[in-house]
């Protein structure tokens, strides 16, 4: 007996407490991450990869609030816990003290996944540049001389006094063979090459609709031509749902940039990333400074900035021939160093990645936002033809010079639907971006998305 008269049930009893205690504090957790993700989504995606538990909470909780109230049924029938003990005020307590641990437990987590407390951010080491192979020559043998052919006896001079012999006659001068013309280097070479200019840029605004056989209606807004770059600008509506996909063509892989702040702290609108800069066109990158805890193979313009195991998102790679190849962290064993050795020029990682291993649409993701969102996305299709996606919510707009011009009318697209539309238009390969209210997709002084949250890095089209 305790000094309250009741059965002590030592072990019961801290069962019960366990649990109940562990229920309020993962309950008041569920709550802070449901309102950080619905006022920043794309947060629980980094929340989920730091503290799995997070995943589950949604099954976790339920259960453990029916095993606390059978512990505690049998604690009351035993005699274990009298009624007074359980009266409103001392629960009211109990339950008010459970959740500001639970609060202060939430808010470390995140803290910590995102690098709000700037001591708590592991320092990246300074950016080294990845070595390329220097290409070898093959050995070229020098030409055998042809022999000199002896002269004939016609063509002998005549000795003194005897008669010359007959001259020979002249060959017809033959037209020399007009020269291959030279193919025109780079990624693509000759393909897709009325998609560039040999001169000055030329810009157009077609602004030409067609609808396809789903009732999307497809318009060409603007088309770039260039001598190394070029891309054409789609809009699509279908109901009220609207995005847009840039078909990007490049010769030259370093066409193909990125600009990133290395450090959350100088994140920036996309309007600023592009303000005076060369920049054609750009969409929100995967805003690796994000990840406070520096996890992931991150490599920008050649340069390694960070060479970390990829255990939670998938990763994207382009290398310097133009492929692209994107890993599945959860079925491909991804080898960091295998990846330098082959001389990638950007990586990526956020994800999931949108198709399968044949360029299918996948109908699993390596992510738990798979409902409607704003999102941003890359495809590709061949080295040096690539697509750029950006997808509208239903939140805010802000345009170039930061005013506010509405909300979309629609949620976003799910990860599925946003998979069947890459497969649909041959992609073989496509990576889903940060999304929610970073993504932004930014051409000629003008944005499309929402701009609404500060970003850490673009991917970005320049000539």
């Amino acid at each position: 007996m305790n000094k309250n008269g009741e059965p002590r049930y030592p072990a019961l009893r801290a069962i019960a407490m366990i649990l109940a205690n562990l229920t309020a504090i993962l309950s008041a957790n569920y709550i802070v991450f449901f309102i950080l993700d619905h006022f920043n989504p794309g947060f629980s995606f980094v929340v989920r990869s730091e503290f799995f538990l997070t995943k589950y909470l949604h099954v976790v909780i339920p259960i453990l609030m029916l095993l606390t109230a059978l512990f505690y049924l049998l604690l009351y029938a035993a005699g274990g816990v009298k009624a007074k003990r359980l009266q409103k005020k001392r629960l009211i307590w109990i339950l008010v003290i459970d959740i500001v641990l639970a609060g202060t437990f939430a808010m470390t987590v995140n803290a910590r996944a995102f690098g709000w407390v700037k001591w708590l951010r592991p320092k990246e080491s300074a950016p080294v540049a990845i070595a390329t192979r220097v290409p070898t020559a093959e050995p070229t043998e020098a030409p055998t001389p042809e022999p000199t052919a002896e002269p004939t006896p016609e063509q002998k001079t005549a000795a003194p006094g005897e008669t010359p012999a007959p001259e020979t006659p002249t060959p017809e001068p033959t037209e020399a063979p007009t020269p291959e013309p030279t193919p025109i280097p780079g990624l693509l070479g000759d393909k897709y090459k009325e998609k560039f200019s040999e001169g000055e840029p030329v810009i157009t605004e077609p602004n030409t609709s067609e609808t396809l056989a789903d009732g999307t209606v497809r318009t060409l807004i603007y088309t770039y031509a260039g001598q190394k770059s070029a891309f054409e600008l789609y809009h699509y509506q279908k109901g009220k749902q609207e995005y847009q996909i840039a078909e990007l063509y490049v010769r030259d892989i370093e066409k193909l940039t990125t600009r990133y702040e290395n450090d959350q702290g100088n994140a920036k609108l996309m309007s600023k990333f592009v303000e005076n800069s060369p920049v054609l066109i750009a969409i929100s990158s995967d805003y690796f400074a994000n990840n406070a805890n520096g996890k992931g193979l991150i490599i920008r313009n050649g340069m390694l900035i960070r060479s970390n195991p990829c255990k939670y998102s998938d990763l994207c790679v382009i290398y310097r021939d133009g492929t692209v190849r994107c890993f599945d962290c959860k079925k491909d064993k991804i080898d960091n160093n295998e990846i330098i050795a082959d001389e990638p020029y950007h990586s990526f990682y956020f994800g999931p990645t949108l198709l399968d291993a044949d360029g299918n649409a996948k109908t699993t993701f390596n992510s738990t936002l798979v409902e409607p969102n704003p999102r941003s996305a890359f495809g590709y299709y061949e080295p040096g033809h690539y697509a750029f996606i950006s997808v509208l919510g239903s939140y805010s707009q802000i345009d170039i010079n930061n005013k506010n011009t509405g909300s979309g009318k629609a949620a976003g697209l799910t990860l599925s639907e946003l998979s069947s539309i890459c497969a649909s238009l041959g992609m073989k390969a496509a990576y889903n971006l940060d999304g929610g209210r970073s993504i932004s997709m930014y051409w000629n002084n003008r944005l499309f998305g929402h701009n609404v949250r500060v970003i850490g890095d673009i991917i970005a089209l320049v000539d």
